[in-house]
């Protein structure tokens, strides 16, 4: 066992690392999952969250990054948008108390970790806390909007969102494919292409698959087996999800009458047919061969002026499709409104245009939005929308509504959006809840700020960040990347990250969703995994120990750089005085790794 390992015991023995009301949480303990075919009620959901909430940043005698701020003299939460409006308008009529406004530390970290994935580095948070300009949250939200960070962070956001991956299991793109498709998508961020253009562009995405990433998007959910129809099936069922929050894949076997009632009363007055129509906006691709300059065939996706969808099949991944009141085709139009092509215009350019321009698109899109900024969206689960029932599924229906015309009247624009939502006062409260005792049925207010625990790849960024080492990650057909987010998808990354990655549910964007579980492979993973363990020793070159012994071998001040380096905050006074008391004897190099790594191993650490 490392001697760190006993001196993490410490800090939990003096309180120093966070608790539940009853018993001691060790890190990845806490259950941080929302799958929707796992949680089966509000109820459910709200108390998981609670959870969370609470052993990261529990309410009683607690100190840390954590605590709340001495709200300012004067009302800190005079609305600074419509979504302050609402939040804590409904807070205030239904007699809900919110908490206090996020310390500077606590809300430099998890915005940071939000727009970035990841964290602060020592030198930002030691200005950001010592700046009394009254609104420099505002310009670090500017700042980290402009950085290369919130590229390579929204980047794996959307690679995530359309699945790109090389090898799944009804298809496989093939890396140069992958590659050029994770291009489009960060090119696209890079150069603030307005979403919903983004989103038309890949509707339509023509040409030579290893050039034209938006070809892809075609390409990834073609089905490789079974009648042509499962493929476009494939696509209409995941447009409806990603793009309008519509679980549509359920109507592609059979109509929702007697199956969806009690799931989803908008859809259970859908038919099958109506879904086949949504899918006919895809039945004129053409897939041509064509020989590359290897000797083998690229895979080109072009538009056709004939082809229709067919209701001739009896085989394949879905019931069998036969003709309805005689008729052996459909013709497009659009699931929501029946919308069909204009004259003379390519199916998929219209679905593009038609799937963009209708207000779910907006709302489906900012209630994703939400979510990964707030822990829980404004309709769970987010790819469920009931549109019978957008007055009550809802938990704030006025915002969501306003949030969706916002993001549309700005042009659909990435960053305008999540500026608006992080510099709401609803965004900056604390994660810990000082007026009182929390009860669960608060959740969907957002009276605190719920904790988000890192992804994978935010886990590894941190950990070399924070212990100022270097890793070189070689991809296939790209140039290596120094961060585990520019990886373009999850088979990626040496041996020994994939399987630390892996442990941290990275998923497979395939069969196996990402996940924030917490499991005993993460506890093991943290206190032995040499990508952990390698990188506090004083021996590793530029290390944070290393430099920091360098600089002073005062034990306060080296608990203070620790802290700052690794948790983005400065200690607090018992924190202070239980490192100093363990770095004032004995080896001050192995205490000093040791007390990294007890950092390193905090349920803090692992958390926004």
């Amino acid at each position: 066992m490392r001697a760190g390992t006993l001196f993490l015991v410490a800090l939990l023995a003096a309180g120093v690392v966070s608790r539940g009301d009853d018993e001691i949480v060790a890190p990845p303990a806490v259950d941080c999952t929302f799958h929707a075919d796992q949680v089966r009620s509000a109820p459910e959901m709200w108390h998981r969250l609670s959870q969370i909430a609470e052993a990261v940043a529990p309410n009683a005698s607690a100190s840390g990054r954590h605590r709340a701020t001495t709200p300012p003299k004067g009302d800190p939460f005079t609305a600074r948008n419509f979504i302050d409006t609402e939040i804590f308008g409904k807070m205030v009529r239904d007699g809900i108390i919110w908490t206090s406004r996020s310390s500077d530390e606590e809300f430099l970290r998890r915005v940071t970790l939000d727009l970035t994935g990841e964290i602060p580095d020592p030198a930002t948070v030691r200005a950001f806390t010592a700046d009394t300009t009254f609104n420099k949250r505002d310009q670090a939200i500017d700042r980290l909007l402009a950085s290369d960070a919130f590229v390579d962070r929204w980047t794996m956001w959307f690679g995530e969102l359309v699945e790109n991956v090389q090898v799944a299991t009804n298809t496989t793109i093939g890396t140069t494919p992958r590659n050029a498709y994770y291009k489009f998508i960060h090119d696209s961020i890079q150069r603030a292409k307005p979403y919903d253009q983004m989103v038309r562009e890949l509707m339509a995405g023509s040409g030579d698959v290893t050039v034209k990433g938006e070809a892809n998007y075609y390409n990834r959910d073609r089905q490789n087996n079974g009648p042509v129809q499962d493929t476009y099936d494939n696509l209409s069922a995941s447009t409806g999800a990603r793009f309008l929050g519509l679980h549509l894949q359920c109507l592609s076997c059979h109509s929702g009458l007697g199956h969806l009632e009690q799931v989803n009363t908008g859809l259970s007055k859908k038919v099958r047919f109506d879904f086949w129509q949504n899918a006919a906006f895809f039945a004129q691709v053409q897939i041509d061969r064509v020989a590359n300059s290897t000797g083998g065939q690229n895979q080109v996706i072009n538009d056709n002026t004939t082809g229709a969808y067919r209701l001739n099949t009896t085989s394949g991944n879905k019931t069998p499709r036969q003709p309805v009141n005689d008729q052996a085709t459909v013709d497009p139009a659009f699931f929501l409104t029946k919308e069909t092509p204009r004259g003379g215009e390519g199916r998929r350019v219209a679905y593009g245009r038609i799937l963009t321009a209708h207000p779910q698109f907006a709302r489906a899109t900012v209630n994703y939005l939400w979510k990964e900024l707030f822990g829980l969206g404004i309709v769970e689960p987010a790819d469920s929308f009931d549109l019978m029932k957008q007055d009550v599924q809802p938990t704030h229906p006025a915002l969501l509504n306003q949030l969706g015309d916002a993001f549309a009247v700005g042009g659909f624009d990435l960053r305008g959006i999540l500026k608006l939502m992080v510099t709401s006062n609803a965004y900056q409260l604390s994660s810990r809840y000082t007026p009182g005792t929390w009860n669960d049925s608060w959740v969907p207010y957002h009276a605190r700020h719920y904790p988000r625990r890192l992804s994978a790849e935010e886990m590894v960024d941190a950990i070399v960040k924070a212990t100022h080492t270097t890793v070189s990650f070689n991809v296939n057909g790209m140039a290596a990347v120094s961060k585990a987010m520019q990886l373009p998808d999850t088979t990626e990354g040496a041996a020994n990250f994939r399987t630390f990655m892996n442990g941290f549910g990275r998923g497979n964007r395939d069969d196996q969703p990402r996940s924030s579980d917490g499991s005993i492979v993460q506890a093991l993973s943290l206190m032995n995994d040499r990508i952990v363990t390698d990188r506090v020793k004083a021996s590793a070159a530029g290390s944070t120990v290393a430099n920091t012994l360098q600089a002073t071998k005062d034990p306060a001040a080296i608990a203070e750089a620790l802290y700052v380096a690794t948790l983005g905050r400065f200690p607090t006074a018992t924190e202070r005085q239980a490192a100093i008391t363990y770095l004032g004897s004995g080896d001050l190099t192995r205490k000093t790794e040791d007390l990294q790594f007890a950092l390193l191993n905090k349920l803090e650490f692992m958390f926004d």
